[in-house]
């Protein structure tokens, strides 16, 4: 009895002892933005913690003290409640760098703290401080759609993300020619017109500067996107240049223009009569259009077949649109409209719709009788009864004169 009471106090004490002496959790991944912290500003830094015991942390908490350069913006310590075994976490911070730091590492501490544990264990983590140097880069753009054929000046935006000014700048959007393997050179179908370098004299710490830039599309050239690399050369103050590349990106992609008109019709648009109609429809832009489909409509008559599907539409294509018109018995003699509705992708792979009036001329009973021609079987008809009657005549005629 002993050794069994003996056995049951030395297993609850090693549990007790697993749990005392369990580890806490521990740091895996730290990110901050924007890295390299930059004096002066302040950072967000992630912390992601791992539980790799088997057992639930309980109360968990992580802080950081205020160290040079780092003061912390927000709460210096969040709770981050139980972690479940084998379980994963995610801290936030914010932390304002001095703008005072050097250009160098600096370590910063993680206090991670459990009910357990509840004095703590420090995790250090070193961040990198680069600041006291110029930065610049293309932050923005006036446009970024262009349109074949089409000569645009485009508005660059540029900004010193470094701590310190910038001097004697220049911006030049570079050569991008492609040369293939025979050696030719391939021409590019955006170009800058005029000069394709602009001088700026200085940018401080955080101000922008534009500076615009004249191009021109190739009448031919893809729909597609672009990417054109700018080259921005700068001296910091001690006269150091630095040339970095930024990117802008352009989407030439060109206009849907519809048009449409009625190129036959078997029969004028007469009161109670039928009349089979091609209608052309054209696209007269630079953009190509997809899963067209027309819905025909008109308030004259009513449209045999009124939706049809027509498909694709490429720049400068024309496509026809065969249906039958049964003109109202009551229809008034004028112009009236036959209404195509178009819907359609156009090549930014928006669903668009637009609506065409195309007009034709249409006529009542009594004004269009004028127009119908005459039958001509009822017009031979009429001619062969006058010879009957000439002829029988003259038999008749005949046969008194011998009498």
């Amino acid at each position: 009895m002993n050794l069994l009471r003996l056995g049951v106090i030395l297993f609850f004490l090693g549990i007790l002892g697993t749990v005392a002496f369990a580890a806490t959790p521990e740091i895996t991944q730290v990110s901050y933005d924007p890295s390299p912290a930059v004096p002066g500003t302040t950072i967000t830094i992630l912390v992601q913690l791992e539980n790799k015991d088997n057992i639930v942390q309980k109360d968990v908490a992580v802080s950081i003290d205020d160290l040079y350069p780092f003061t912390v913006v927000e709460e210096k310590e969040k709770n981050l409640g139980d972690i479940q075994n084998y379980g994963k976490a995610l801290v936030q911070f914010k932390v304002y760098v001095d703008p005072s730091a050097e250009n160098q590492g600096y370590p910063l501490t993680f206090n991670i703290k459990t009910k357990n544990d509840p004095n703590g264990v420090g995790s250090p983590f070193t961040i990198i401080v680069s600041g006291n140097q110029p930065s610049l880069a293309v932050v923005s753009t006036s446009t970024e759609r262009l349109i074949p054929g089409q000569e645009k000046e485009v508005l660059l935006t540029i900004q010193n993300i470094g701590t310190s000014p910038a001097y004697g700048i220049t911006i030049e959007l570079q050569e991008d020619r492609t040369i293939t393997a025979t050696g030719t050179v391939v021409e590019r179908d955006i170009v800058p017109i005029g000069a394709a370098t602009k001088y700026i004299d200085k940018v401080l710490p955080g101000e922008t500067a534009s500076a615009t830039i004249k191009l021109s599309v190739n009448r031919n050239a893809t729909l597609k996107n672009y990417t054109l690399p700018v080259s921005i050369s700068y001296r910091d103050s001690s006269g150091a240049r630095t040339t970095d590349t930024s990117y802008i990106g352009f989407k030439v992609a060109g206009n849907v223009e519809f048009d449409a008109t009625v190129k036959e019709a078997t029969l004028p648009f007469i009161a109670g009569t039928t009349s089979e109609v091609i209608i052309e429809l054209f696209n007269k832009g630079e953009g190509k259009s997809d899963f067209t489909i027309a819905q025909i409509s008109t308030d004259f008559g009513v449209v045999e077949k009124p939706k049809q599907f027509i498909g694709t539409l490429e720049p400068n294509d024309v496509d026809t649109i065969k249906t039958k018109i049964q003109v109202n018995s009551d229809t008034t003699t004028g112009q009236k409209d036959i209404v195509l509705e178009i819907t359609y992708q156009d090549t930014d792979a928006t669903n668009k719709k637009i609506t065409l009036n195309v007009p034709v001329q249409a006529y009542s009973v009594a004004d269009g009788a004028a127009l119908t021609p005459a039958n001509p079987i009822g017009i031979i008809a009429l001619i062969v009864i006058i010879l009957v009657i000439i002829y029988v005549g003259r038999k008749i005629y005949k046969k008194r004169t011998k009498k």
